[in-house]
């Protein structure tokens, strides 16, 4: 058998098992397996590597002594001399660790000396960086002896480019079905707290968690509603760029040109559903929002989103890379007249005049430096007045502290 017709037949099996795991996320596991079957000598793991914070967590792998994988989890994959490389490389590109970074030049490090030094020879790697998606990547990674880095360096390359976009499009399919609900929910414990409708998003606006108000918000159907893979569906065009505004602004994102910040007014009027939402399919529209009655809403709303990054280290296996990439707490306010400043009921809970100032202007809506900067005040004077105001209130965050002020305005 020819080199050229091995790696066919090798590539071909191993993508068989990939087309399996994108109809089921526990086949992973088999897909490792089938790569270390294949390939003999060759310890095979799919990690997920997060950019911001620059460390690499296994996903799924075969043949790992699991006291090194666990090692590597707890703190190696944080010290990984390699992240960088990996960073720096396109997707789809094959990675040699002989010709990118040799192991001579990691003898000096902590993770050489430590970690990899430790695999039974195993110092040498082969990888392919498959996906990025909004700074947290899959990377297949194939680590063997320091022999093998070159005599078969050309073989794994091809094979790796042979697997690596039917890999790609199996995780692609994971991550568009997974439900968004099996998330740990970031905002859980805030949610309790909030007498406004609030919701815990998806960068693209797909539900995890709502809070009672939330959810009654949504049953209601009048403002919003649930359309298909869980994504949020807003009836006012107005509040619609409104909320994807402020989702996109919590999660990093710079927003495309529209709405302006501040308070949305939509209603009440007399309207019909948007045409996307007519009678297409076995979808129903709602009576209360067909031309017969006028569509009352509250004639105001405030929008303010939060972002609650996922850490990674507290979700297991490929749950990892197909889980949200980011959370965010999403409040809608409605907007009443005469509402009231709320100091008062601060300085109950022991802040002083100017803390309480402070603590009414983070409602999420803005930051510490921008609130600093409305109040006239030096950074270094309002970073002291806001631990003041954390102590006293008993939050240790600003997205609970934000949470806590919207919640005393709404009552206000």
């Amino acid at each position: 058998m020819g080199e050229a017709e091995r790696v066919d037949r090798v590539s071909a099996a191993i993508g068989l098992a990939v087309d399996h795991a994108a109809c089921d996320p526990a086949a992973w596991d088999a897909v490792m397996a089938e790569i270390g079957r294949l390939l003999p000598g060759v310890l095979p793991v799919l990690q997920v590597v997060d950019a911001a914070a620059g460390t690499g967590l296994p996903l799924v792998h075969w043949g790992w002594d699991p006291a090194h994988v666990q090692a590597y989890e707890a703190h190696y994959g944080a010290v990984n001399p390699w992240i960088s490389v990996v960073l720096s490389t396109p997707e789809m590109v094959p990675m040699h660790s002989e010709e990118r970074m040799p192991v001579s030049a990691l003898h000096h490090t902590e993770f050489y000396n430590d970690w990899l030094s430790r695999l039974g020879g195993q110092t040498a790697s082969s990888g392919i960086k498959l996906i990025d998606a909004h700074g947290r990547l899959a990377v297949l990674n194939l680590q063997h002896d320091l022999a093998r880095a070159s005599r078969d360096h050309g073989r794994l390359a091809a094979i790796m480019q042979r697997i690596g976009p039917r890999m790609r499009r199996a995780i692609e399919t994971n991550r568009a079905c997974f439900p968004p609900r099996a998330a740990f929910a970031a905002g859980e414990t805030l949610l309790e707290r909030v007498a406004d409708p609030a919701l815990v998003v998806t960068r693209d606006l797909r539900l995890v968690e709502a809070s009672r108000a939330g959810q009654a918000l949504i049953a209601g159907g009048e403002v919003l509603r649930i359309g298909a893979f869980d994504r949020i569906q807003v009836r006012d065009p107005g509040l619609a760029e409104a909320i994807a505004r402020e989702v996109a602004l919590a999660c990093g994102d710079v927003p495309g040109p529209g709405i302006a910040p501040g308070p949305v007014r939509i209603g009440p009027e007399t309207r019909q559903a948007p045409e996307a939402w007519q009678v297409q399919e076995a979808w129903q529209v709602p009576e209360a929002w067909q031309v017969q009655e006028a569509w009352q809403v509250p004639k105001t709303w405030q929008v303010t989103a939060i972002g609650l990054r996922q850490d990674l280290r507290g979700i297991l296996g490929m749950a990892r890379l197909l889980v949200p990439d980011q959370l965010v707490l999403l409040v809608l306010r409605r907007r009443t007249a005469g509402g009231g400043g709320g100091q008062e009921r601060l300085a109950q809970h022991g802040l002083s005049p100017a803390e309480a100032r402070l603590a009414l202007l983070m409602d999420g809506s803005r930051s510490l430096v921008q609130a600093a900067g409305s109040l006239g005040i030096r950074y270094e004077t309002a970073r002291s007045q806001l631990r003041q105001v954390f102590a006293k209130l008993g939050v240790s965050r600003q997205s609970e502290l934000a949470v806590f002020i919207l919640r005393l305005k709404q009552r206000a």
